[in-house]
């Protein structure tokens, strides 16, 4: 059974990850439904979410009424979660 080095570590890095792209997804789909930051849970995502996205999305621009800097931000969230649980996990050899 696989054990990582440093396993607190290795738990914030996949589950506070994680946390953020469930947010993300939340706001998303609230968006979707018209739900908007009059909400105090919206609210809350909102200021969890927009460290993240705010600066993809001073990169990329809309497409219509798209906004791509989601999409983006999910991306580079996943690549970055993968990314720092293989340093993890080859810093130990």
């Amino acid at each position: 059974m696989f054990t990582p080095p440093f396993p607190i570590l290795s738990f914030l890095v996949k589950y506070g990850i994680g946390i953020i792209i469930l947010s993300m997804l939340i706001r998303a789909i609230a968006s979707w439904f018209r739900i908007d930051e009059r909400y105090a849970f919206i609210r809350f995502l909102a200021r969890i979410t927009d460290p993240f996205i705010t600066p993809v999305r001073r990169l990329v621009p809309p497409v219509g009424f798209i906004d791509l800097s989601f999409i983006v931000t999910l991306f580079l969230l996943i690549i970055l979660s993968q990314l720092l649980q293989q340093a993890l996990f080859y810093s130990s050899w």
